[in-house]
């Protein structure tokens, strides 16, 4: 279990954002630093205007043509500012800031792309990192069913690979292309690597380039062109856009086809979160178990932006206050000072464990019911718990584990969220709230009534299982929609 630190003080934020706009106000990386602490102390006034103060250096770096810095700026007020908070609009309205001006920088860069025909069924897959997250399990995921009798895809990352994730990638047989590092050379900065990687996709005559989620960077590299088609697949929310992008992709249920977020339309592809599950052993569950003195062991397993909700935190505790003997386990990256204090000033500090980045298919095993986050779901580690046996408890939300799947199908029928009925949802095998009030009521009936429990664990089970027999279709369309968008761009 990692300890917890002690969190500052709101003081010391304040006195450290003062002494930074006072004697380093280009300081980008110390104030962006201080404004996360900010945030995560709830600190509302402080961290928007530590965002404001950074993002304004960012535009005076773009300003000057200093490309190098303008993306590693863009990366440090990534993580300070916009992952902070998992909301569309946040994104959205944090990527406006300097979108326009980034890809601008990166049209500076840009040259005319090698002649020739190229394949349109070769794709290039290009990941900001080499790393093994819940988009990377995705895409290997579709890539492992892939048809190679009508695609031809290959991996590339931009800045770092870690061995897990060259090791994932290698073991279904799909090639990788890493940046050419050089022993005892200097680092090479984004731009170069960059360049490399549109060298790389001209000598190969791939004609597509599929960017992995992750917005960061992406302005700048689309803008300097890296192939003839060029596609933005996001697998959590939608800033990225540009002339240059040919076709986005989105995530969403099967009965959708488009979404349109800020004017811009998507083609949904859903996508497959079902991963085999992991052998966890009973000792492994009993050692977990072993370290809280609680009867019942509820928790969530997620990053700490997604957890750091207020009405999903609120719910939390309200469970928790109704079931004396239940603690609670939540996870993240880093501690949390703020999720702590929440709980701590409802009186539930020694309910409340935060363990850490942990191995999530063996903790989900640990559990007696995973607590999914809302309005920003769990994604694959809710399907750990289902994997193990676990029941969970979603949302109806367009990104938890039901929103993920039926959405769609549930807004027709329904006709609105506010005419939902509890019928309708009953008749999904993902047992599902409709708001935070009836979550806590779920939650506590899945608590007090085993036979209910018990319902929903062969529901959820079953469901499970289905997933993993049909993942071929998820792939099947997802490449039918990679082909269809060079098509279009093709025939234009």
């Amino acid at each position: 279990m990692n300890p917890s630190p002690p969190p500052a003080t709101t003081q010391a934020v304040l006195e450290t954002l003062e002494g930074l706009y006072r004697t380093q106000p280009t300081n980008l990386p110390a104030i962006a630093e201080a404004g996360l602490h900010a945030q995560r102390l709830g600190m509302e006034e402080a961290w928007r205007g530590a965002f404001d103060h950074t993002t304004d250096l960012l535009r005076r770096i773009i300003a000057v043509g200093h490309a190098e810095a303008a993306i590693e700026a863009e990366l440090m007020i990534y993580k300070a500012f916009v992952k902070a908070v998992e909301d569309e609009d946040h994104y959205e309205q944090a990527f406006a800031r300097w979108r326009e001006p980034m890809a601008a920088l990166g049209r500076r860069h840009a040259r005319p792309l090698a002649p020739g025909a190229r394949d349109t069924r070769k794709i290039a897959f290009v990941f900001h990192s080499g790393t093994v997250l819940g988009h990377t399990e995705v895409l290997l995921r579709l890539l492992e069913k892939l048809d190679r009798t009508r695609f031809e895809a290959r991996v590339f990352t931009v800045s770092i690979s870690t061995p897990e994730f060259n090791q994932r990638v290698a073991r279904i047989g799909i090639a990788l292309e890493t940046f050419p590092e050089v022993a005892g050379a200097p680092h090479t900065g984004m731009v170069e690597r960059m360049k490399w990687l549109r060298d790389r996709i001209d000598a190969l005559g791939y004609a597509c380039a599929v960017w992995v989620s992750l917005p960061i960077a992406a302005t700048f590299l689309f803008a300097m062109r890296v192939a003839p088609v060029q596609i933005f697949w996001s697998l959590k929310h939608h800033p990225v856009r540009l002339p240059e992008i040919d076709g986005y992709i989105t995530y969403g249920s099967w009965g959708e086809r488009e979404k349109t977020f800020h004017g811009q339309v998507w083609q949904v592809a859903p996508v497959p979160l079902a991963l085999d599950p992991k052998v966890v052993t009973p000792g492994a569950r009993a050692e977990i178990r072993a370290k809280y003195p609680h009867r019942i062991l509820l928790g969530s397993l997620a990053r700490e932006e997604k957890i750091d909700s207020r009405p999903f935190l609120e719910a939390v505790a309200t469970i928790l206050e109704h079931n004396p003997d239940a603690g609670y386990l939540w996870t993240g990256r880093n501690f949390h000072p703020g999720i702590a204090a929440f709980f701590a000033e409802r009186g539930l500090a020694q309910r409340a464990h935060f363990v850490g980045w942990v191995d999530t298919a063996v903790y989900a095993a640990a559990l007696d019911l995973f607590l999914e986050t809302f309005p920003f779901g769990c994604g694959i580690t809710g399907y750990q718990a289902l994997a193990a046996g676990v029941p969970l408890v979603s949302c109806l939300e367009e990104n938890t584990v039901f929103g993920m799947q039926y959405w769609s199908d549930v807004m027709e029928r329904g006709a609105s969220r506010a005419t939902v009925s509890r019928e309708l949802l009953d008749q999904y095998p993902v047992l599902c709230a409709r708001n935070p009030t009836e979550y806590v009521e779920i939650v506590d009936r899945m608590l007090g009534d085993s036979a209910f429990r018990e319902a929903w664990r062969e529901r959820e089970s079953a469901y499970f299982e289905d997933e993993i027999r049909n993942i071929a279709r998820y792939s099947e369309r997802f490449f039918d929609t990679i082909a269809a968008i060079a098509a279009r761009k093709a025939g234009a």
